[in-house]
């Protein structure tokens, strides 16, 4: 009888751990997920994931070799900022914006960089509650675009990429005064 509920207790423990490595299983998958929707707000990513909830490598490589100049689909015309607007949505706004002016391998989002949407901006941050250190910072960045002085756009870029932890796309250049035309040209 003691042998009997050694394999009893053998039997539940074996169970135990099976659920546990199953459940941790299904939670990373559904991690990766959550981070590719979060990495990719129009779940492009999504879409070309495989059966397992992997995604496909070979797709997110075709996406890195697009050039800068390339159409992206979510061009935004408006800031799109309003009263329930966190410093999260400022930051991606303004991180939107730099894509018009920099040279990175991933650009998932873009918004005109015009005067009338720095001035725009500016004028949210100004008036918003957003955090001192967060608003001074922005007020800084979006005061330089306002008087035309882009010299650290990269910086800039990399600046909202790393608050909003990217890992890919970081600006590595600033387009050319060409680039940047056919870049207006082909995205809005």
């Amino acid at each position: 009888m003691n042998k009997f509920r050694w394999s009893v207790v053998a039997i539940i423990v074996v169970a135990a751990v099976l659920a546990v490595v199953i459940t941790f299983k299904q939670n990373a998958e559904k991690y990766e997920i959550r981070q590719a929707r979060h990495n990719d707000p129009d779940n492009e990513k999504i879409a070309v994931m495989d059966v397992t909830g992997k995604i496909n490598k070979e797709d997110e490589k075709e996406e890195e070799i697009e050039e800068q100049t390339s159409d992206i689909e979510q061009a935004q015309y408006e800031i799109g900022l309003g009263p329930s607007s966190t410093g999260a949505d400022v930051l991606e706004t303004m991180h939107s914006m730099t894509h018009q002016k920099v040279v990175a391998t991933d650009k998932w989002s873009n918004l005109p960089m015009t005067p009338e949407n720095i001035n725009a901006v500016y004028e949210f941050i100004k008036d918003s509650d957003i955090g001192f250190m967060l608003r001074k910072e922005l007020l800084r960045i979006a005061g330089d675009w306002k008087e035309g002085n882009f010299d650290n756009i990269v910086e800039d870029h990399n600046y909202f990429w790393e608050a909003q932890n990217g890992n890919v796309g970081k600006a590595t250049g600033v387009l050319t005064p060409e680039q940047e035309a056919e870049f207006i040209e082909e995205n809005f």
